[in-house]
Parts: structure tokens; C-alpha cells; sequence
């Protein structure tokens, strides 16, 4: 099964998408195991007992997601289910990566000649697309909570303020292949946590790993943006340098990367070009873009006629205790 980027989906479902693909990695994985049984030694395979067992507890998607899905229903109902865009773009993407960085390494192993797997790597991927899933459903949790009152499209954003840390890193890419910049580990000890802090910012950067993009790690370290003052996220966001787009997911935005390199049709160049035609689009949509701009229009003039009227008023405060203090001074 392959995703389709860009429909409607659904928490509950994508949730039991990522759960069967689980399920399907780890009986491929004991497939793996039973192929290589008679070709290894019994010393051999106590060897790497704990090994194996590291990673076939690896390969499910855990109870604390499935508790807290039951918490989420109880709560908000089938509503919490059913979910919003962005936790579905967040689980899309950990659907993909299961796919790819999960399965078909498997898949490789199954088919060479001598079955050699990346033990490592797998479960760093596993754990960190069971705690981004887990994360993903605590953030909608806490959207549901504090829902807002109007909702409309954010502002056109025409430039991306990446963070300082990144824009060094960029410069010292561009002037040489090396960079003398350094971060550190978020839990230095756990050797399958993938989560690293920007030493300038102090997000966490999940370096995710992508097949298709052996410089992933750099990419996310060069493209993470810039908090805004007022943000408490502890989770750094990506941005696209073509279509200004931002991720929350560190896999979602490095696969929007990857298919603006190789153009694909789901490439935001390719989904941006002039050639497309307007009509092609439900004209119900396109209503509701422009009554959104224009919602969003009236609330942007509104609000500054609203702080403009407050200088006014306090000019003439001002003015008025100037005034006072005068008067009352004079002989």
C-alpha cells in the first residue's frame, strides 16, 4: 500500500495503516531470521540474542499511542478520531517513512545473497516513528483543547527567516565542504534516539533519514527556521526555500525536498507553475480561498484601525497631562 499526498485522511485509520505496517515489518524480519537460522552457528545466535530482541520490540507501534487514541475518543469523541490536516500530514509522513526506511530494508536483506541487517538503523527509525506518532496525537489533543475562535488562512509569507544557527552553517557549506559548527545529542546515551538540539535556537531536530537524501542530516540543520518570540515549541519547523512552505515533521519536509529535486508531480515547482490551469481545481475550493483571504483581509485592516485609534487616544492623554502639569507649575 503507497500513500497519496494530498487527499483527506483520517487519525484513526493512518494510525492502523502505521500499526499494520509495523506488522508486516516484523514478520518479515522473522522471515529474515529463520532464512539465516541454519547458516549461523548456536554460539553465533547468543551472540546477537538481546541484539534481536532490541529490535523486534522495536517493530510495533506501542501501547502508550493506543491509550492515549482511547483517551482522545473519550474526550472529544469520534471528532479526535476523525483529526485534523496537521496531524495527518505528521502521520502521512511516518506512513511513508515506515514504507521505505523500515520495510525495504528488510526487503533488501530478504533478497541479497548473504541476509546482513541494519540493526541500528531500523530501530532508530522504529522508535523515533512511535514517538513522533505519540507526539502527533498530543498536539491535536492540546488543538482540540484550546480551540480558536475564527478560523482563516495565515499570512502570505514572501520570506523565511531560518535560524541563525542555520544560516551560519549554510555560509560556512557554501565557502568550504566542512564546517567547524558542532551540536550535541539530546540523550547521548540512548544510541537509537535520533533527536539532536540546535546549539543556537535549543530545538530538537529529529534527524530523520531518508533513502533517497544521503545529506538528510544537513538539510534539516540548514532549513530549520527561526521560532517566532511568543512560540514555546520545543520541536524545530522546516521551510522549503521555493514555496515557503513549513513542516512540523522533519520526514515530511525531507520528502518535500526529495520530490523537488528528482520532479515529481507532487514537486511544489511542478504544482506551482504557470502551465497549470485554475479551472482544473473544485470551484467550491477556490470560493473558499478567496473568502478566506478575504476574511483574513478584513481581520489584518481591522485590527490595525483598532491599534491605530490606541495611539490616538493615548497622544491626546498625553497631551492632556502635559497640560495639567503645566498649569498646575505656572505662577
Amino acid at each position: 500500500m503507497t500513500v497519496t499526498w494530498n487527499k483527506s485522511q483520517h487519525t484513526s485509520f493512518l494510525l492502523w495503516d502505521i500499526d499494520r505496517e509495523f506488522q508486516n515489518a516484523y514478520e518479515l524480519y522473522e522471515q529474515l531470521e529463520a532464512k539465516s537460522g541454519h547458516k549461523r552457528s548456536a554460539w553465533s545466535r547468543l551472540a546477537v540474542k538481546s541484539q534481536d530482541d532490541v529490535l523486534a520490540k522495536a517493530l510495533n507501534l506501542g501501547r502508550e499511542v493506543r491509550y492515549f487514541m482511547e483517551t482522545g475518543k473519550k474526550r472529544f469523541g469520534a471528532r479526535f478520531e476523525e483529526g485534523d490536516s496537521t496531524c495527518h500530514t505528521t502521520l502521512d509522513a511516518q506512513l511513508i517513512r515506515i514504507q521505505y526506511e523500515v520495510r525495504e530494508l528488510l526487503c533488501d536483506s530478504a533478497v541479497s545473497e548473504t541476509v546482513s541487517i541494519p540493526y541500528d538503523d531500523i530501530v532508530t527509525t522504529a522508535k523515533s516513528i512511535r514517538r513522533i506518532c505519540l507526539e502527533a496525537l498530543h498536539a491535536q489533543f492540546e488543538r482540540f483543547s484550546t480551540p480558536t475562535s475564527m478560523l482563516y488562512l495565515p499570512p502570505p509569507r514572501f520570506k523565511i527567516q531560518y535560524c541563525t544557527f542555520a544560516e551560519q552553517l549554510r555560509k560556512d557549506l557554501d565557502s568550504s565542504e566542512r564546517s567547524n559548527l558542532q551540536t550535541k545529542k539530546l540523550r547521548p546515551r540512548d544510541r537509537h534516539d535520533d533527536r539532536e538540539i540546535c546549539p543556537d535556537c535549543g530545538t530538537c531536530i529529529s534527524v530523520a533519514t531518508h533513502s533517497g537524501l544521503p545529506d538528510a542530516r544537513c538539510i534539516l540543520f540548514t532549513s530549520h527556521v527561526k521560532l517566532e518570540p511568543e512560540s514555546r515549541a520545543e520541536n524545530a519547523g522546516y521551510a522549503c526555500s521555493s514555496c515557503y512552505k513549513t513542516f512540523d515533521d522533519s520526514y515530511a519536509f525531507l520528502d518535500h525536498i526529495f520530490q523537488k529535486q528528482i520532479g515529481s508531480d507532487r514537486s511544489c515547482l511542478r504544482l506551482s507553475s504557470p502551465d497549470l490551469d485554475i479551472h482544473e481545481f473544485d470551484t467550491s475550493l477556490i470560493e473558499q480561498s478567496y473568502k478566506n483571504c478575504l476574511a483574513r483581509e478584513l481581520s489584518r485592516t481591522t485590527s490595525e484601525k483598532a491599534s491605530k485609534g490606541q495611539v490616538v487616544v493615548q497622544e491626546k492623554e498625553i497631551r492632556l497631562k502635559l497640560n495639567s502639569l503645566t498649569s498646575a507649575t505656572s505662577w
